[in-house]
Order: structure tokens, then sequence, then C-alpha cells
């Protein structure tokens, strides 16, 4: 009977804790704990490219709104100023996947 009682009181310490039998084909605690350490993993990769992709099509867009003239003026003008401002000329450069998106997007603009 002691025997049986400290093992009655393992389990219950077991199941307090979150642990016990899983049958398979359910969702126990397993699965919500995996799930919590699946996001937990999760690089930067996936947000940082959802911004370059967003940079570009913003910058194929305004290509095409301002035209390639006017747009290469303005990035000039860029990387004359601060160090801030050559960064963002740097970076406002025209690319050839955002040519290929203004030329696809210029007639929206007219």
């Amino acid at each position: 009977m002691k025997e049986f009682s400290g093992r009655l009181r393992r389990i219950h310490k077991i199941h307090r804790r979150g642990g016990g039998f899983e049958a398979a084909g359910t969702l126990g605690q397993s699965h919500y704990t995996r799930e919590k350490e699946r996001r937990e993993r999760r690089s930067a990769l996936r947000p940082a490219l959802v911004v370059l992709l967003v940079m570009v099509v913003f910058k194929g867009f305004l290509l095409a709104a301002l035209g390639a003239e006017a747009y290469a003026a303005k990035v000039v003008a860029l990387k004359d100023g601060s160090i801030v401002e050559q960064f963002g000329g740097f970076v406002m450069a025209v690319d050839p996947l955002s040519r290929a998106i203004a030329t696809w997007v210029s007639p929206l603009f007219g």
C-alpha cells in the first residue's frame, strides 16, 4: 500500500507539472510546447526579406511616378548631402528589379 501511494504521489506531481499520458492523434501538452518552441526558433530572415521586397516595390513605384530623369536627379542630390543622405542615395539607387517594376506599373501613372 505504501508503494502504491508513493506511485500515486509521483503521478499527481507529474500531472501538476503538465506531463502525463498522451494518446496518439490527440493534442496533448507536447503539441502546445512544440508550437511554442517552433515560434521561438524562427529566424529574422523572413521579415528582412519582406522589408527588402517592400523597399524595392516602393522604389519601382517612385521611379514610375517621377520618371527616370527626375528620379536620377533626386538620387544625385541625396548623394551630395550628409552621411545619412548619402546612405539614402545608395539605398534608393536604381536597380534592375525596381526598374522592371517601374516599367510594369508605368501604365498606372499615365
